[in-house]
């Protein structure tokens, strides 16, 4: 915490002496050019300073080598340059002189690359030896050789051996973890430490039945061509094993690193830039053009929901140290989805009626690639009442407070317009949840078209079982009167969500 401090008074300084000197050369410094000139720097120099913390230039708990430090100092310059120039041009601030402003952009990047450069040349004329962890967990400053972890399973041994470098970033406690369901086979196991899918791809097909990856998913360029290239190396059966940093411990590391009330002001930046503006069309571009893909932010829905959507099924998973470690086995082709989308608006595949499938358009309430988590979910949670999952991570802050407001599904009327659903009718159901009924049941439903408005809401059962006797009761009523019955339901369900609250689960 005293070295941030001590680089944050360091930009401080730097930003006041190029402020006070762009005023001297081309103006004079006096009261009422400090005065015209003060907001316009403060903002600058205030969100250079915030890109900078979102961005980690400065060294807290590490030393950056010199290409990542020119790198971490010129982008921070980037994003702070540019988001200045675009509120000139935008509320069209002629007034300011050009050379001013220049001169405290170009003089900010030309005094930090000069500071880089003395302090990298202060750390190369001093020796100070890496600090190695050997077998014993002695720090010594020996060559590097690597290390061996063993770790006991009942009768039978497993080792994995890797560097002291990935030793010490992973943990040996990851590492145990891993080694409880990954064996180090001689030519079987690939261990690697990686963000470029060619170093998967290029390895010989067949040959490993375990990739083991210790790189975090977060800084992947592109995760599921990543996780593909992983399933199309593995056969049926085969074993991976990656890392990812979850939006919570995200959360919980910015929290932690700087003090108090600064923390959620960094936080409060990061989450409008990583989560918010990734999510608008145009800016999803932008941030990735800027970013690489690197450092993103994923929910731990998005993260499992990627793995499975790949041709994996989950093992296990663990949270260690401020990451997320997953294991999980092939078992399949990836769905190669080249249409996810994370924007407001969703579209599920649904059974509608004679079983053909249909697009429900929908509010998103769920992280992405949370619906090939189904399976998954339905196999560790239970159900709650109004047959709902317990616990259900997939669901957003915003999509629970939708939910609660019953404004998630406002946009089948789609459905309703486009003839593939009704205004009352039972619910579209995924495959998943459909399986779940009775085969005479399955055979009714598929009769009539699915409706926004479920008897769900009229007559407010509690179990799965009084779900599917709901429905039946809804259906036999449906084919003897659908008109009169519809109009029923319709104000049986207007009344119990106004008066008695009923609400989407």
């Amino acid at each position: 915490m005293r070295r941030l401090y001590r680089q944050l008074l360091i930009n401080i300084a730097i930003a006041v002496f190029v402020f006070l000197a762009s005023l001297w050369l081309h103006s004079e410094i006096s009261q009422a050019n400090l005065h015209r000139y003060l907001g316009l720097a403060l903002f600058y120099y205030g969100s250079h300073i915030l890109i900078s913390l979102i961005f980690r230039k400065y060294e807290t708990y590490q030393r950056y080598n010199h290409s990542i430090l020119i790198k971490l100092y010129t982008r921070s310059w980037m994003y702070s340059s540019g988001i200045a120039l675009l509120l000139i041009y935008t509320l069209q601030l002629s007034y300011y002189s050009r050379l001013v402003i220049l001169t405290n952009i170009f003089g900010l990047i030309a005094l930090e690359m000069l500071y880089v450069a003395t302090l990298l040349a202060i750390r190369s004329s001093v020796l100070i030896p890496d600090k190695i962890i050997d077998n014993q967990g002695a720090q010594s400053g020996s060559e590097n050789i690597g290390t061996k972890i063993t770790v006991e399973k009942g009768r039978k041994e497993s080792i994995l051996e890797i560097s002291d470098e990935l030793l010490d970033e992973i943990g040996p406690e990851a590492l145990q973890y891993i080694s409880n369901y990954i064996d180090d086979e001689p030519g079987k196991t690939l261990v690697i430490d990686t963000t470029t899918q060619f170093n998967i791809s290029n390895q010989p097909k067949g040959i490993f039945s375990k990739i083991v990856n210790l790189h975090r998913l977060n800084d992947v360029r592109f995760v599921n061509k990543f996780l593909e290239a992983m399933n199309s190396r593995l056969p049926e059966g085969g074993l991976i094993a990656v890392c990812a940093e979850t939006k919570n411990q995200r959360k919980e590391r910015i929290l932690e690193k700087y003090p108090p009330l600064l923390n959620y002001v960094v936080y409060s930046f990061d989450f409008l830039v990583k989560r918010v503006f990734p999510k608008i069309p145009i800016g999803k571009s932008i941030y990735f053009f800027l970013t690489r893909g690197q450092n993103r932010v994923m929910s731990r829905a998005e993260i499992l929901g990627r793995v499975c959507s790949c041709g994996f099924s989950i093992i296990d998973e663990q949270k260690i140290k401020g990451k997320l470690f997953v294991i999980a086995r092939n078992t399949g082709l990836p769905a190669f989805n080249e249409h996810a989308t994370y924007g407001l608006f969703i579209y599920l595949n649904r059974i509608g009626k004679d079983g053909k499938m249909i697009q429900v358009y929908k509010f998103r309430t769920m992280h992405p690639f949370s619906e090939y988590l189904q399976g998954y979910i339905y196999a560790n949670n239970n159900l709650s009442e109004g047959g709902k999952l317990k616990d259900d991570y997939r669901i957003t802050s915003l999509g629970r407070f939708l939910r609660k407001i019953w404004l998630d599904e406002l946009p089948m009327l789609i459905n309703v317009f486009r003839g593939e659903m009704k205004i009352v009718g039972v619910r579209p159901l995924s495959t998943q949840y459909f399986n779940l009924y009775s085969p005479d049941m399955q055979k009714m439903r598929i009769r009539y078209k699915p409706g926004l408005v479920p008897p769900f809401y009229a007559d407010m059962p509690k179990t799965f079982e009084e779900i599917e006797e709901s429905e039946r009761k809804y259906l036999l009523a449906y084919q003897k009167s659908p008109i009169i019955t519809d109009i029923n339901y319709f104000f049986k369900a207007f009344f119990n969500i106004i008066f008695k609250r009923a609400r989407s689960h």
